[in-house]
C-alpha cells in the first residue's frame, strides 16, 4: 500500500554522515567522543597493555610506592598491593571488569528495554495500565537497593551482580521510553500518518525511534554511569566480583586496611572510577545537547 509522503518535519531523514559532520562542530563533544574511545579501547585491550598478569606476584616487593616516589620503581609505575601484585597492570585489567560489565549491561538493557518499552506504548487497555502503575511504584526504590536485595538472594559473584543491576534498572528505562513513545503518538501528525496508511512497524521505524532517540541516549548514558558505581558498589560489599578479580570494587574493599599505610592501593582504583564516569557522563551531556540542536536545525 502506497503511502503519502509527509514532511520533513514529520520524521527525521538526516543521514548518520550529516549529523557527523553537524557533531564535530562542537569541540567539546568532540573531544568526549574521542575520550571515550579511550575508554572502550582500555576495556577491550586493556589486559594486553597491561605489563603483568593481574594476579602475578612479586615476592620481596609488596606495598611498593609508585614510580614518582623515591622508594618506588618504574617497573611498576603504580606500585604494588600487600601481595606484591602490579596495580598498574590491575586497573587496566579492571577496566574489561568494570566497564565492560557495566557496558553489556547498558546494551541490553537499550535493546531489550527500548522494544517493550515502544511495543507497550503502542498497546492500549487495563493490563498496560496495570504495569504502568506498577513500574511507577518500583521507580520509588533505590535501584542500587534492589540490585543488593536480588544480589542477596544469589551467589556472590561478578555474573550475578550484573544480572542484579540488570534487573534493577531495566524497569526504569521501559518506564521512560513507555512514555515517551505514548506522549509522542498523542501528536497530531502521527493521526495524519495513520489516516494516509501508515501501519505500526512504519511508524516504529520512521517516526518513533528517530525522535526517541534523544530520550534515550541521554537515559542509556545515565544507566552506563549507575552501572559502573553499582558494579563497584556491590564488589566492595562483596556480593560482587570476588578476589583476586581485578574489579575495581574489590581491589578498594582489599586495600581498605592499607589506606594509611599504603593510599595509592586505594585512591588509583578510585582515581580509575572518576575518569570512566566523567568520560560516559561528558560524552552523554554533549551527544544529547547536539543531538537536540540538531534536530532543531
Amino acid at each position: 500500500m502506497a503511502l503519502i509522503r509527509e514532511p520533513e518535519q514529520f520524521r527525521e531523514t538526516e543521514s548518520l554522515k550529516k549529523f557527523w559532520q553537524y557533531f564535530r562542530k562542537d569541540k567539546l563533544a568532540l573531544g568526549s567522543f574521542y575520550l571515550f574511545l579511550l575508554l572502550l579501547t582500555l576495556v577491550f585491550f586493556g589486559s594486553l597493555l597491561a605489563p603483568y598478569n593481574y594476579n602475578q606476584q612479586f615476592i620481596g616487593l609488596e606495598l611498593m610506592p609508585p614510580s614518582w616516589d623515591e622508594n618506588g620503581e618504574i617497573s611498576h609505575f603504580l606500585g604494588t598491593d600487600d601481595l606484591g601484585r602490579d596495580i598498574l597492570s590491575r586497573i587496566l585489567y579492571g577496566f574489561y571488569y568494570t566497564v565492560g560489565s557495566a557496558l553489556f549491561i547498558t546494551i541490553l538493557i537499550g535493546i531489550l528495554g527500548g522494544a517493550i518499552g515502544i511495543i507497550a506504548g503502542f498497546k492500549q487497555g487495563r493490563s498496560v495500565w496495570l504495569i504502568s502503575h506498577l513500574f511507577d511504584t518500583f521507580l520509588f526504590i533505590p535501584i542500587l537497593l534492589i540490585a543488593i536485595i536480588i544480589a542477596t538472594l544469589m551467589d556472590a559473584s561478578l555474573m550475578n551482580a550484573m544480572l542484579a543491576i540488570f534487573l534493577a534498572m531495566l524497569p526504569h528505562f521501559i518506564h521512560k521510553i513507555y512514555q515517551a513513545t505514548e506522549q509522542h503518538l498523542r501528536k497530531e501528525y502521527i493521526v495524519t500518518l495513520r489516516l494516509d496508511g501508515a501501519n505500526r512497524w512504519y511508524l516504529i521505524r520512521e517516526v518513533i525511534i528517530p525522535n526517541l532517540s534523544g530520550v534515550a541516549i541521554k537515559e542509556l548514558s545515565h544507566i552506563f554511569v549507575i552501572a559502573v558505581l553499582d558494579i563497584s558498589a556491590l564488589s566492595f560489599i562483596m556480593l560482587g566480583a570476588q578476589n583476586p578479580t581485578p574489579e575495581w570494587g574489590a581491589m578498594i574493599r582489599e586495600s581498605m586496611e592499607l589506606i594509611y599505610v599504603a593510599p595509592w592501593t586505594v585512591i588509583l582504583p578510585g582515581l580509575a572510577i572518576i575518569f570512566s564516569i566523567f568520560s560516559i557522563t561528558m560524552l552523554g551531556t554533549r551527544l544529547s545537547n547536539v543531538f537536540e540542536q540538531y534536530r532543531k536545525d
